[in-house]
C-alpha cells in the first residue's frame, strides 16, 4: 500500500468513528436535559459506555437535578462498562479507600428519595443537607442511614465526601432507619 493510500485509508476510518466518542466532552449544554443526548441515541457497546462514565463523573457536579435523574436512568445501560478508572485522581483514591460495606447517610426533607441524591459519608455531612434543604421546602429536615455495599457505588467525590448510588429498585428511604429530624 503506497503512501498516499494509507492516508487515504487512515482518513476514511477516521470518519467511522463518531468525533463525541474521541475528543473531549462539549461543555455541558444550557438547556436542561440535553448533556446525556449522545449517549441517548448510540448503540450500547464497551466504548460508549466508558465514555458515558468519563462524561458522568466530569460532569455530575454541573448537572440540574433533570440531568442527574435522566443519567440515573441511564446507569443500568452502562453498569457493565463501569470502572472507576474514569474517576479523576482524587475521587478513585476515595472510592479505593471506602470498605467493602459501610453506613451512607441522606439528609433531606420527606421520606422519598431523589433520584441522583447524593449520600454523605458522615452523620455531620448528611446534617448539613437537611439544614441546607430543609428552609426551601418547608418541611423538617430529616437524616437517615442506609447500609450500603462498595459494589453499588457509581460516583464518589472526594471534594465533597459524597457518593451517588447505582439506583436498587423502588428505593425508599421510608424502609431505611430514620436517625433524627432536625429542629
Amino acid at each position: 500500500m503506497s503512501i498516499s493510500n494509507l492516508d487515504s485509508f487512515s482518513s476514511a476510518a477516521s470518519r467511522l468513528v463518531p468525533a463525541w466518542a474521541t475528543s473531549e466532552p462539549a461543555a455541558t449544554p444550557s438547556r436542561p436535559g440535553t448533556a446525556l443526548d449522545p449517549f441517548v441515541s448510540r448503540r450500547r457497546s464497551a466504548a460508549v459506555g466508558r465514555s458515558f462514565w468519563r462524561f458522568i463523573a466530569e460532569r455530575w457536579t454541573s448537572f440540574d437535578p433533570l440531568e442527574r435523574a435522566r443519567a440515573v436512568r441511564m446507569f443500568a445501560r452502562f453498569r457493565r462498562d463501569w470502572a472507576s478508572e474514569a474517576f479523576a485522581v482524587a475521587d478513585r483514591a476515595f472510592y479505593e479507600s471506602l470498605p467493602d460495606a459501610f453506613t451512607a447517610y441522606r439528609g433531606q426533607p420527606g421520606a422519598e428519595l431523589v433520584i441522583g441524591a447524593g449520600f454523605a459519608l458522615s452523620l455531620e455531612g448528611a446534617r448539613r443537607q437537611a439544614a441546607g434543604r430543609r428552609a426551601g421546602d418547608g418541611g423538617d429536615g430529616r437524616v437517615f442511614a442506609l447500609l450500603a455495599d462498595k459494589r453499588n457505588v457509581a460516583l464518589a467525590f472526594a471534594a465533597s465526601g459524597e457518593i451517588v448510588m447505582f439506583p436498587a429498585p423502588r428505593v425508599d428511604l421510608r424502609a431505611r432507619r430514620l436517625i433524627e429530624v432536625a429542629n
